[in-house]
C-alpha cells in the first residue's frame, strides 16, 4: 500500500469519526475487553474462551450508561458466545436485588451449548448439586461398560490424525460422549457435555491460541476421564455456592444478524451489548471444531461447511455468498461512501485482493444488518454498546487497516443510532504498524 493510499485511508477514517466523542478509556476498559478474571470466577471458569470479555464488563457498561436499574432491566446479546453477558446480568440482578432479564443468540453449535448451559445452571444453582452427583455415578458406570465397544471416529481429519490425538484418547472422548448421552438428561447432560468439551484440548497435542489450533510437540496429553471429572468437580463447587437466584436468561440458537427472528414480536431491551467476530481473518468454526466434532455437532464435512458459510463474513477462509442486502435500500449510496474508500485502499495483490474486498464489503453488510435489527429491539432510553478491534491486513508496504470501530460507528448512523462515545479500550500492537487507529474500542450508541 503506497504512502499516499495509507494517508487517504487515515483521512477517511478521521473524517468519519470527526463528529464523535472519541476518548481514551483504557484505564477503565483495557482489562474488561479481555477475559480478565474469568478463569477464577464461578460459572465463567467452566471453559476458557480466549475471545471472551471480562465478567466485569457488563457492570462497567451499566454504570457508564447511567441505566436506571431500580425496576430491573433487560439486556440482549446477539453474539452470546460463552454466555458472559447473560451470566453477568444474573449476578448483577442478585447484587442489586432486582430482576434482570437477559437473552442471547449464538450460531456456533459448541458455543451455543456452552452459553445456554452456563446461563441455565447459574439460575438453578445448588438445586443441581444432588442430581449432578447421582448422574455422574450413572455416567461412570456406562463409561466403564463401553470400554470394549469399538467407536467410529467422526469424519474429521484433525480427530483422525494420530499426531494430534492418540487412538486411546480419541476413543475415550467418544465413549465418554456416548456414556453422557446414555446415562444423563436435561441440564445435567448439558453440563456434562460442557465438561467433556473442556477435556478435548487437554487430551490432544493441540493448543488454541485465539487464531487457530497449533501443534505443540512437547505437550503431554491428559487422560479424558481425569479432565472430565476434574471439570465436574469445579462445576459442583460453583453450584454449591449459589443458593438464591433472580431474573431470567436464555440463549437462542440462531443468526445474530437477524435476532428478531428468535424473539417475541414486542421484545424490547434497555441495553444491547455485544462483541461480534472481528474482521481479522479468524474462522471461529475452525478454532472450535474439535469440541464440536467430539460432541457430535456435525455429522459430516458438509455440515461443518454449512456452519462456516452461515457465520459473519469476517474472514476469507471460505468463499461466502456475495449477496449484499444493503443494495437497493435508500441508504445504498451512503453505505458506499463509507466502504468504497476502504476497498480502494486495499493493495493490488493478485492473491489476496479479492478476498479482502469481500471481507470489507461482506462484514460491513453483515454489521449493518445487526445494527438495523437491533434498533428494532431498542427500548426508549436504551443504549447499545459494541466491542470491536481494528485489524491490520497484509504486511509492511502491502498492509492496510480495517478500522472496524469507525466503520461500524458510521454504519450505525444509517441504522437509526447516534454515536454517543467511542471508548478506546486498548491500543493494539502489531509488528510494523504504528497507526493510532490500531485499537480495540467499546462504542456506545443511542437510538435516534
Amino acid at each position: 500500500m503506497s504512502e499516499a493510499s495509507a494517508d487517504a485511508l487515515t483521512r477517511h477514517y478521521e473524517s468519519l469519526q470527526s463528529k464523535w466523542h472519541v476518548v481514551d478509556r483504557s484505564a477503565d476498559y483495557s482489562r474488561l475487553v479481555v477475559p480478565t478474571g474469568n478463569n477464577v470466577e464461578p460459572i465463567h471458569r467452566w471453559f476458557h474462551l480466549k475471545e471472551a470479555y471480562s465478567n466485569q464488563l457488563l457492570r462497567r457498561v451499566v454504570k457508564d450508561a447511567g441505566l436506571q436499574t431500580e425496576d430491573g432491566f433487560a439486556v440482549f446479546d446477539p453474539f452470546a458466545g460463552s454466555g458472559t453477558t447473560l451470566v453477568s446480568a444474573i449476578a448483577l440482578s442478585e447484587e442489586f436485588g432486582i430482576d434482570a432479564h437477559a437473552v442471547g443468540v449464538e450460531r456456533n453449535p459448541f458455543l451455543y451449548l456452552l452459553g445456554k448451559t452456563k446461563a441455565s445452571a447459574r439460575l438453578k444453582g445448588s438445586k443441581l448439586v444432588k442430581p449432578l452427583a447421582t448422574q455422574l455415578v450413572a455416567v461412570s458406570k456406562a463409561y466403564r461398560e463401553l470400554q470394549a465397544v469399538r467407536v467410529e471416529i467422526p469424519p474429521s481429519a484433525t480427530l483422525a490424525n494420530e499426531k494430534y490425538f492418540s487412538p486411546g484418547n480419541i476413543g475415550s472422548l467418544l465413549r465418554l460422549r456416548m456414556a453422557i448421552d446414555n446415562a444423563s438428561a436435561g441440564i445435567i447432560r448439558d453440563i456434562f457435555r460442557v465438561c467433556l468439551g473442556s477435556a478435548v484440548e487437554p487430551a490432544s497435542m493441540l493448543r488454541r491460541d485465539g487464531r487457530a489450533l497449533r501443534f505443540e510437540a512437547n505437550r503431554k496429553p491428559r487422560d479424558p476421564w481425569d479432565s472430565f471429572t476434574s471439570a465436574v468437580e469445579i462445576v459442583a463447587e460453583d453450584l454449591k455456592g449459589i443458593t438464591s437466584v433472580r431474573g431470567s436468561a436464555s440463549v437462542k440458537y440462531g443468526d445474530g444478524r437477524v435476532p428478531h427472528k428468535y424473539l417475541k414480536e414486542d421484545a424490547k431491551f434497555d441495553l444491547i451489548v455485544f462483541s461480534p467476530p472481528y474482521p481479522n481473518n479468524i474462522d471461529y468454526t475452525e478454532v472450535y471444531k474439535t469440541e464440536a466434532w467430539v460432541l457430535g455437532c456435525y455429522e459430516n464435512s458438509l455440515d461443518m461447511r454449512k456452519q462456516r458459510l452461515s457465520t459473519v463474513r469476517s474472514h476469507p477462509s471460505v468463499r461466502f455468498d456475495e449477496t449484499y442486502l444493503y443494495r437497493g435500500l435508500p441508504l445504498e449510496r451512503k453505505f458506499d461512501r463509507i466502504v468504497d474508500p476502504i476497498i480502494a485502499s486495499i493493495p493490488d495483490d493478485a492473491r489476496y485482493r479479492v478476498g479482502r474486498q469481500q471481507i470489507v464489503r461482506g462484514y460491513a453488510d453483515d454489521m449493518l444488518q445487526v445494527l438495523i435489527n437491533c434498533r428494532r429491539l431498542a427500548a426508549d432510553g436504551s443504549q447499545l454498546v459494541f466491542i470491536v478491534g481494528n485489524s491490520v491486513h497484509g504486511s509492511e508496504s502491502d498492509s492496510f487497516i480495517i478500522a472496524a470501530d469507525v466503520m461500524m460507528g458510521a454504519l450505525s448512523e444509517l441504522a437509526g443510532w447516534r454515536v454517543e462515545e467511542v471508548r478506546v479500550a486498548r491500543h493494539l500492537r502489531r509488528r510494523g504498524a504504528t497507526s493510532h487507529l490500531l485499537r480495540e474500542s467499546a462504542v456506545a450508541l443511542r437510538p435516534v
